[in-house]
C-alpha cells in the first residue's frame, strides 16, 4: 500500500531523529529546580499507581512515560533517567500492559462499530501505544508486534492520522536492540515494516530471541531465557548465561548487577531505553506536567 504523505504531517514527532548510544548531557542549571519539582511530582505518582493501581492511576502514570523524556525535546540524561523509572513502575504492576491493550482493543472495536468519535480514537489508540513504546517488557513487544499489520487508514485529509502498525514500528525500533535494521526516514521505514514484520514471526514461533537496548539478557515472549536463538542457527549462550559459569554462579538466580536478583522486577531503575512518545496528539512539556500537578 502506497501512504499519503498527508498521513506523516500529523504526527512530527514521528520524523524526530531515534536517540543514539552516545552519552545524554546533564541538565542545564537553568532547567534544574524545574526538573526537580517535576521528578518529585512523577516520582510521588508512579508510586501511587504501584500502591493502587486503578484506571486512573495508570493512565496518569502512563501520561509521566510519554512526556518526560525524548532525545529532541528534553535530551539530559536526568530526564531520561526519570523517564526509564517511571517505566519500570509500569512494567512492576501486574496487567498494566493487559489493562493498555484492552483499552486499544475496545477502542478499535468501537471505531469499527462507529460508535466513537475520531478524536476520542486518536487519543486512545495514541496514549496506549505511545505508552507500550516505552515499556521494555515481552508483553508490549507481543502487542505491539501484532499491530504491525494495521495499516488501515484512519479519517481524511487534515484529519487523517498514522496508521498503528506505522506507531508500533516506530516503538519496536526504539526498544528492540537487535531486531532488522530500520531506516530515519519515514519513507524508507514503510518498506522496513514487511522486516519487522517477519522478525515477529520467527519471535512468536520460539526461532527468535530479542534483547532490550541497554539490557544484554534474552527474551522469548514468555520471558528471560538463557540461550539466544536465531532462525537457522543453533542456540548460543546468552551473555548472562556466560557470566554465570565463570562466575561460579549459574545457580544462584543472582544477576550480574549489583548482586541483585531480576532487576526488571523491580520498579525503579533506568534500562538506558529510547523511546517513542505519542497520545492524545502531541507532546506534554515540562509546564504542562506542572500544570497538570495535584
Amino acid at each position: 500500500m502506497i501512504f499519503n504523505r498527508q498521513i506523516f504531517i500529523l504526527i512530527p514527532l514521528l520524523s524526530l531523529p531515534f536517540s543514539r548510544a552516545e552519552e545524554l548531557p546533564p541538565i542545564s542549571d537553568a532547567d534544574r529546580k524545574e526538573y526537580e519539582e517535576v521528578r518529585l511530582i512523577w516520582t510521588k505518582r508512579a508510586a501511587e499507581a504501584v500502591e493502587n493501581p486503578s484506571k486512573e492511576n495508570l493512565l496518569v502514570l502512563s501520561r509521566g512515560i510519554r512526556s518526560v523524556w525524548h532525545p529532541a525535546r528534553h535530551p539530559s540524561k536526568e530526564e531520561k533517567a526519570l523517564r526509564d523509572e517511571l517505566s519500570q513502575a509500569m512494567i512492576s504492576i501486574p496487567g498494566s500492559v493487559n489493562f493498555f491493550e484492552d483499552r486499544l482493543q475496545k477502542a478499535r472495536q468501537d471505531w469499527a462499530s462507529q460508535s466513537m468519535e475520531l478524536h476520542d480514537y486518536k487519543i486512545a489508540t495514541g496514549e496506549t501505544i505511545g505508552t507500550l513504546c516505552g515499556l521494555p517488557s515481552p508483553d508490549s513487544v507481543r502487542v505491539l508486534g501484532g499491530l504491525l499489520d494495521d495499516i488501515d487508514r484512519i479519517g481524511r485529509g487534515d484529519e487523517e492520522v498514522l496508521p498503528n502498525g506505522m506507531f508500533a514500528l516506530r516503538g519496536l525500533m526504539d526498544l528492540i536492540d537487535d531486531g532488522p535494521a530500520y531506516s530515519d526516514t519515514l519513507e524508507e521505514q514503510i518498506r522496513d515494516r514487511k522486516s519487522w514484520m517477519l522478525w515477529f514471526e520467527q519471535v512468536k514461533a520460539g526461532t527468535r530471541t530479542f534483547r532490550f537496548k541497554g539490557d544484554p539478557q534474552p527474551y522469548t515472549l514468555a520471558g528471560p531465557t538463557e540461550k539466544e536463538l536465531r532462525p537457522g542457527n543453533q542456540e548460543t549462550e546468552s551473555v548472562e548465561a556466560r557470566r554465570r559459569k565463570t562466575t561460579g554462579l549459574e545457580n544462584s538466580g543472582i544477576s550480574k548487577k549489583d548482586g541483585v536478583e531480576d532487576r526488571r522486577k523491580i520498579p525503579w531503575l533506568p534500562l538506558g531505553l529510547a523511546t517513542l512518545l505519542a497520545g492524545g496528539g502531541g507532546v506534554y512539556w515540562w509546564r504542562q506536567s506542572r500544570k497538570a500537578a495535584p
